[in-house]
C-alpha cells in the first residue's frame, strides 16, 4: 500500500486525503494508517490539508515502479591479461567463484570515487585510478529466465595487491569477468552531469 501511495507522487506534487483515497480505491482507515507510517518514516509530510513527498525522500522517485531496473556496478581491474586481483565471492549471484572487485555506484559518486570507495571499504586498499575501460550490459540467466541485469562499468587502477594467474583459474572465474579481463577495452570517456531542479 505504501508503494502505491508513493507512486501517486510521481505525477503530483501535493495530494489531499480524498484524492489519494479516490485514486487508490481504498478504505479511509487503512489509508490513514499507511499515511501515518510514511510520515513517521519521513517519506511524506502533511502541510495543512495536503500531503507531499519530503525533500529527503525525493531520491525515491526513480525507483517507484513495478519494473525492475538494471543495477550499475563498478568493476575494478588491477593487473594485466595474465594476472589480476581477484577475490572469492561470498554472496549470490556467482557465490564461490573468483571475481573482479566491484560494487554499486552510489548516488552523488563519480566513477573514480566509487572505485576508490569500493577498494577501500572491501579490501582496505588505496588505488590509483587510471581510466574507464568499458561499459557492458550483463543479463544473468537461470533456466526460468533473467534473474539480474547489471550495467558493468570496468575501470583500471593500480594498487600494490597480490595478483591471481588468470589462465590457471579460468574455470573458477565468473564468465563475464573473465571476458572483461581478457578484453578490457580502450578508454571510454564518460561525463558526470549535475542537473539542478
Amino acid at each position: 500500500m505504501e508503494n502505491k501511495i508513493l507512486e501517486l507522487f510521481l505525477y503530483n506534487n501535493r495530494l489531499k486525503f480524498n484524492e489519494i483515497e479516490k485514486s487508490l480505491k481504498t478504505r479511509s482507515n487503512k489509508l490513514s494508517y499507511h499515511l501515518k507510517q510514511l510520515i513517521k518514516k519521513g517519506v511524506i509530510t502533511k502541510k495543512q490539508d495536503s500531503y507531499e513527498l519530503s525533500e529527503t525522500a525525493e531520491h525515491l522517485i526513480p525507483y517507484l515502479s513495478n519494473k525492475q531496473a538494471v543495477l550499475p556496478i563498478i568493476l575494478v581491474f588491477i593487473g594485466n591479461k595474465n594476472r589480476a586481483f581477484l577475490y572469492r565471492r561470498e554472496k549470490k549471484p556467482f557465490k564461490g567463484l573468483l571475481s573482479l572487485p566491484g560494487g554499486r555506484l552510489l548516488i552523488n559518486e563519480s566513477i573514480e570515487q566509487a572505485a576508490k570507495r569500493i577498494m577501500k571499504e572491501k579490501f582496505s586498499a588505496e588505488i590509483s585510478f587510471k581510466k574507464i575501460n568499458s561499459i557492458s550490459l550483463e543479463h544473468v540467466k537461470k533456466s526460468n529466465g533473467t534473474i539480474h541485469s547489471f550495467l558493468l562499468i570496468l575501470v583500471s587502477a593500480k594498487a600494490n595487491l597480490s595478483l591471481t594467474n588468470i589462465k590457471k583459474n579460468k574455470s573458477k572465474i565468473i564468465p563475464s569477468d573473465y571476458q572483461l579481463i581478457k578484453n578490457p577495452g580502450l578508454e571510454v570517456k564518460m561525463k558526470t552531469l549535475v542537473s539542478p531542479i
